[in-house]
């Protein structure tokens, strides 16, 4: 059985968010990202895997696809396959956010802004 304590993993720094990959198997991809206050996981999508993040520790907001919505800790979140996404941290603490990825291999695929076009606020 592998175990790990999340708080041991937990690692900030100051010019860019941090991701770690806790887990990993054949089928999935469990990562955990830091992201301190003003930091952001910039717009991507995954051609052939979907995500669940899992908003652990602080705020901010999310896109997915052409919505945006503020999110807090304990808030889990669905992004679909290939579907445009970003994690910003707009918060004064810094931001915990764990999450699955599956299946693999996950391709990381930058998008620019103007290829979704305007953005939804979703409240």
């Amino acid at each position: 059985m592998q175990t790990l304590k999340i708080d041991d993993q937990i690692e900030f720094r100051p010019k860019t968010f941090v991701r770690k990959r806790l887990f990993e198997s054949g089928e999935l991809h469990f990562n955990m990202y830091c992201i301190q206050p003003g930091q952001k996981n910039p717009l991507h999508r995954h051609p052939i895997s979907a995500e669940i993040l899992f908003f652990v520790e602080g705020e901010g907001e999310v896109i997915v696809g052409s919505e945006k919505k503020r999110v807090a800790a304990r808030e889990a979140v669905y992004v679909p396959v290939n579907t445009p996404h970003e994690i910003i941290n707009t918060g004064k603490s810094n931001m915990i956010v764990v999450l699955v990825q599956t299946p693999l291999p996950c391709e990381h695929v930058i998008v620019r802004p103007e290829e979704i076009g305007e953005i939804a606020e979703i409240r």
